[in-house]
């Protein structure tokens, strides 16, 4: 294939952001771009029952109580509680008694929930996008549940990368993984260091000419302005020293090695929200754009890539 310049808009952890995602589909048109990757944590965090008594409606999400009656409101709310990165499901009070007894029935809510959103934005992306020529990959990360990949599965235009060697548009070769290494809080997808280098060294030598490889890994490498979170203790506090938050690297020492060994075009991280960056290892470029999805905010890089170089980058946000 003909190697010319390619315009690549990339996010990650946008966490069941309705508004967010939806941002994200909307840049394509907006920053003309050729190919759109989301890469990974692309599931919510948790279901908010949304409790019917007596024709009214009732939910509580960040402390306030949420008040609805009539379907006008109550679209309102669950509009709101989607946009915060959470799944709303509307119960009865004596089906959300049964379930909040259950963890059994969470889990399967939950997996519903997550399950659904992922198959209506694919639609979404299909609709929006169908015969614009944009490529679209979006991956899970650590924090998404498998139950997402059949959803992810079903498109004919998006393409979920996870594991795999993908050459798209100027005959670039994109290489993805979207588990991390092991967090505190044992997420879905999370792997020993040793595993996360067998899979993505193999998949970069797969991929061939580093100068044409782009890495689409969830988690930044170690020891960079990209992987700088908050040190937590053994009850999953924030430690503070002098009043100060104390920072520490989390990122995979295993991605560190591939990319020092390979030397591919660039990376492209996510996973570490406060550590929006560019950071060069040798003569990679790694980027982490960082996320806000809670505010509705979408956070992302824009790069312009030419055989064998970015040619430019620009972070966004909005």
């Amino acid at each position: 294939m003909e190697r010319v310049a390619v315009k690549i808009f990339y996010a990650s952890d946008v966490h069941g952001s309705e508004v967010c995602f939806r941002k994200f589909v909307n840049a394509a048109k907006a920053y003309k771009v050729d190919v759109l990757i989301l890469g990974g944590d692309i599931t919510g965090k948790g279901l908010v029952p949304v409790v019917e008594e007596g024709g009214v409606y009732r939910a509580e999400l960040f402390g306030k109580v949420w008040e609805a009656r009539g379907e006008a409101e109550l679209g309102k709310v669950l509009s709101a509680i989607r946009a915060s990165g959470f799944y709303a499901v509307v119960l009865g009070r004596e089906e959300y008694e049964k379930v909040r007894s259950s963890p059994q029935l969470v889990d399967e809510l939950f997996d519903k929930a997550m399950a659904e959103t992922v198959r209506s934005w694919v639609k979404l992306a299909e609709e929006r996008l169908k015969g614009s020529g944009v490529e679209v990959y979006i991956m899970p990360g650590n924090d998404d549940r498998y139950v997402i990949d059949s959803a992810l599965a079903e498109s004919s235009l998006v393409v979920n990368p996870d594991g795999r060697v993908v050459e798209i548009k100027g005959g670039l070769k994109l290489v993805s993984l979207g588990a991390s290494n092991p967090t505190p809080w044992r997420t879905p997808r999370e792997l020993p260091e040793e595993e996360i280098y067998r899979r993505l060294s193999g998949l970069v030598e797969e991929a061939g000419d580093p100068s044409s490889t782009i890495l689409n890994v969830h988690v930044p490498p170690h020891g960079t302005t990209l992987d700088l979170a908050p040190l937590l203790d053994s009850g999953l506090r924030v430690v503070r020293r002098g009043g100060e938050v104390e920072m520490v690297h989390v990122g995979s020492t295993a991605v560190r090695k591939v990319i020092e060994e390979f030397q591919p075009l660039a990376g492209l991280h996510g996973h570490i929200h406060e550590s929006k960056g560019v950071a060069r290892i040798g003569r990679t470029l790694c980027f982490n754009p960082g996320s806000d999805y809670s505010s509705g905010a979408l956070r992302g890089v824009l790069l312009v890539v030419e055989p064998g170089k970015v040619k430019s980058y620009m972070f966004t946000y909005g």
